[in-house]
């Protein structure tokens, strides 16, 4: 009897230690349910039907940094899926500039009003709209996409870029760090802008609906973890990029740079005074990456004999370093605080591409 008993009180305490773990998950869920835990976005499904990659329409969000939801920032996705809190307009009369670029320019991790696009569209208040097209990890290809999307669309007249990071592999097929955008695919000069879909899947709903998933995922960066784990699975990385030498993706990187331009006036089709590329500064107090600087150079070169405007923030937020510190970036992150982004929206207000706009008549 005591043999046959012992199996029943077993399973009896593992049944009852399920059961509290659980209260305990459901507990958890329900109090973070009223924290200010990471939404995310709400991506959706990119494919040759619906080509461009953005968010959830008309939905709010939430930012909040680390275990202890700090900085916490509520903004929304707009009526065509943007990270802003105008709704655009197909058919105003008021010109519009279209601001491109990805996560500096997406900035769900600041207040609207605090980022350049929000100034931007303050200061012109009345003589121009300002629209933002921007996804965190738009390679430098689906800029041009995005670009000719706000021409095409909502007929921009003058499209502003912020060209950050400098990794620009991330745009050649090979070396692409997500779906949902074009990339470079094909050999050599030949390379062809393509469509990687993409298609959010029933974990991601999961995730999306569980405030203690996104808890552990998205504040806690577990989902940093987790990428770490498939980028050492086989067959994560896709066999061009393994089979090949160490310097082939500079080479890879530097290769989207003709590419780029030679797609973005065919797709734009704006002349060449419409066009503004903001020159993001390089990260402050983090070590210098020569590779990168390489790239910001021929990219800067390439913008120059392309016959286009730039602002180079380096200069400005460089002498803001020399005085104040890093007090335009947030503290722990790469990416523009409010300061940052007033920064950038002034060099914008001072470029001859808003001169003249503003010159023009509607």
């Amino acid at each position: 009897m005591e043999r046959r008993a012992l199996p029943r009180r077993r399973f009896a305490g593992l049944l009852t230690a399920a059961l509290v773990a659980l209260a305990y998950v459901a507990v958890a869920e329900i109090v973070l349910r009223f924290l200010p835990v990471t939404t995310g976005l709400r991506s959706v499904a990119v494919d040759n039907a619906q080509p461009i990659f953005h968010f959830e329409a008309n939905r709010d969000f939430v930012y909040s940094r680390d275990w202890n939801l700090r900085e916490v920032v509520r903004g929304r996705v707009n009526n065509d899926g943007w990270v802003n809190r105008l709704d655009y307009e197909h058919n105003s009369r008021v010109p519009l500039i279209a601001v491109i670029g990805d996560s500096y320019i997406e900035a769900q991790m600041v207040p609207y009003a605090e980022t350049m696009q929000g100034r931007l569209a303050v200061a012109l208040q009345g003589k121009a709209r300002v629209y933002s097209f921007a996804a965190a990890g738009a390679p430098l290809s689906e800029f041009a996409v995005y670009a000719a999307y706000a021409v095409d669309k909502f007929g921009a007249r003058a499209v502003v870029l912020n060209v950050a990071d400098y990794g620009f592999a991330d745009s050649d097929d090979a070396y692409r760090r997500s779906s949902g955008m074009w990339v470079y695919a094909g050999a050599g000069a030949d390379k062809q802008l393509r469509l990687v879909p993409y298609h959010p899947g029933w974990v991601r709903e999961v995730v999306r609906d569980s405030a203690l998933l996104r808890y552990l995922l998205l504040n806690l960066h577990l989902d940093r973890a987790v990428a770490a784990l498939r980028a050492g699975q086989p067959g994560s990385v896709r066999p061009a990029a393994a089979a090949a030498p160490e310097n082939a993706r500079l080479d890879a990187a530097k290769a989207v740079i003709p590419l780029f331009f030679r797609d973005f006036q065919r797709l734009v089709g704006l002349p060449r005074d419409r066009v503004l590329f903001v020159l993001n500064g390089m990260p402050f107090g983090t070590k210098p990456d020569p590779e990168k600087q390489e790239l910001r150079r021929l990219f800067a070169a390439a913008v120059g004999a392309q016959g286009y405007e730039a602002v180079d923030l380096d200069p400005l937020f460089a002498e803001r370093y020399r005085r104040d510190g890093p007090v335009f970036q947030i503290a722990g992150d790469r990416h523009w605080n409010g300061e940052g982004h007033a920064i950038a929206a002034s060099a914008a207000m001072a470029s001859r591409l808003i001169a003249d706009l503003l010159a023009q008549p509607r």
